[in-house]
């Protein structure tokens, strides 16, 4: 990236200014499996619509076993045509929870507790058709990784805010973000980014 050094004081004066109009939500240790579900119906929507979606799955499915076997067909019609991306969130989740059933013999990513963190993540990035800001949120969520999930419209708002270029991918920008900011950090400009992302939007309609 051109003027690395200038857009990484520009994030952490982002930072500071963030945190300061908005208090970031603590950090709630999720359950791995609940993550991954949780943060591929997160990308790109309100925070609220994706529990809304999450209370959907917890009401019309016993466990996330009885998800995983579930048609593509069903889970949309559940969470409903309108939701966006709803094709790709259904066909990343059942994807996914199958090959983690495959790999483990068992519906768990309880062993990725047990390794590395480098490890974990990049068993997390050869799920198919994941998002990165998917294996972000479960590195950050359920194993308290150094991870920035970033989205199409968090990556907008960085752009904006001249943090990232113009043609900076998401790919780029988690790993700009992550390599300046400290785990912690992370977390807090996830946090407040989304909560004034989303509340700006809100205000417009």
């Amino acid at each position: 990236m051109k003027n690395a050094t200038k857009h990484a004081d520009d994030l952490k004066s982002l930072l500071k200014r963030l945190t300061k109009e908005c208090k970031p939500n603590p950090l709630t240790v999720q359950d791995p499996l609940l993550a991954l579900v949780r943060g591929a119906m997160s990308f790109d929507v309100s925070d609220n619509r994706a529990e809304e979606a999450m209370r959907v799955i917890e009401r019309e499915f016993v466990g996330l076993n009885e998800l995983r076997v579930a048609t593509e067909l069903e889970v949309q019609d559940l969470l409903g045509a309108k939701y966006p991306a709803i094709e790709r969130r259904v066909a990343m989740i059942t994807q996914a929870l199958n090959r983690i059933f495959e790999r483990e013999h068992t519906l768990s990513l309880d062993r990725l507790k047990t390794i590395s963190k480098r490890d974990a993540r990049q068993f997390l990035r050869d799920l198919p058709e994941i998002h990165p800001f998917v294996e972000a949120y479960v590195l950050m969520f359920a194993f308290g990784g150094h991870a920035f999930p970033l989205d199409d419209e968090m990556l907008a708002q960085l752009r904006e805010q001249s943090i990232l270029d113009e043609d900076t991918s998401i790919e780029e920008g988690q790993k700009f973000v992550e390599h300046h900011l400290k785990a912690e950090e992370c977390f807090d400009l996830y946090s407040c980014l989304r909560k004034v992302l989303w509340d700006e939007k809100k205000r417009k309609k």
